[in-house]
């Protein structure tokens, strides 16, 4: 992503990066069963896999994209690019689709490891989204324009809701049972601490100097209380 303080609402370039997780889960749901005209939840002897996990991914990535929409469109309040959202959109429509398939292959019967996965996810959402949540309210308040946000959840890492993601992802493909799957997962961990917050940290050193400094002398990168 590009960081930049121009501020825009971006609306076209974020249903864009929307619609890449919402149509890679509904293809990557239907492409699996005997797609005969009947909706796969509707028709569960078309499925080939287990109709819990299927409903139960096909539920996590709905609500993957309600939070990710809520994201888009109240926290993020910088300019996105075309370049950037189209980018978004088709990484995110490949790794819904595939982990949506995988789930939905999954011949496995329904069980603890599925519900250790929709747990996972769901801390992994609630970090994220409440970390979002208290910095968006923070920022509200017109005395705290300028500065940098430092309290709620993110006292215990500077990049808490990237870390809630990517506990997230790794929920989602905990459910799929699928080693490709977990690789990939494993992959964001790696994206977010080699590319994504390097170019963040980078940003924000430029926007707000000795806060950040002092900041990220006192403070977990990525993951709290180790890294």
């Amino acid at each position: 992503m590009i960081f930049l303080d121009e501020h825009s609402k971006s609306i076209p370039e974020k249903m864009l990066m929307l619609f890449g997780v919402l149509l890679g889960t509904l293809f990557g749901a239907i492409s699996v069963g005997d797609f005969t005209g009947s909706f796969w939840i509707a028709s569960s002897e078309n499925i080939k896999g287990d109709i819990h996990r299927q409903i139960s991914m096909f539920a996590c990535c709905i609500l993957y994209c309600i939070r990710f929409a809520i994201a888009l469109f109240v926290f993020v309040q910088r300019k996105i690019s075309w370049g950037e959202s189209i980018l978004v959109s088709i990484l995110f429509f490949m790794m819904f689709y595939y982990f949506s398939m995988s789930a939905a292959g999954a011949l496995q019967p329904f069980g603890a490891i599925d519900i250790l996965g929709i747990s996972v996810f769901i801390a992994g959402s609630c970090i994220n989204m409440l970390a979002d949540s208290q910095r968006y309210i923070w920022k509200k308040d017109t005395g705290n324009q300028g500065r940098l946000y430092t309290s709620g959840l993110f006292r215990y890492s500077m990049h808490i809701n990237y870390f809630g993601d990517a506990i997230a992802y790794l929920g989602l493909a905990i459910i799929t049972q699928n080693t490709i799957c977990i690789g990939i997962s494993m992959g964001m961990f790696v994206y977010f601490v080699t590319y994504e917050i390097p170019r963040l940290d980078r940003h924000l050193s430029r926007k707000y100097k000795d806060e950040f400094g002092k900041y990220s002398r006192v403070t977990k990168k990525f993951i709290p209380f180790i890294y």
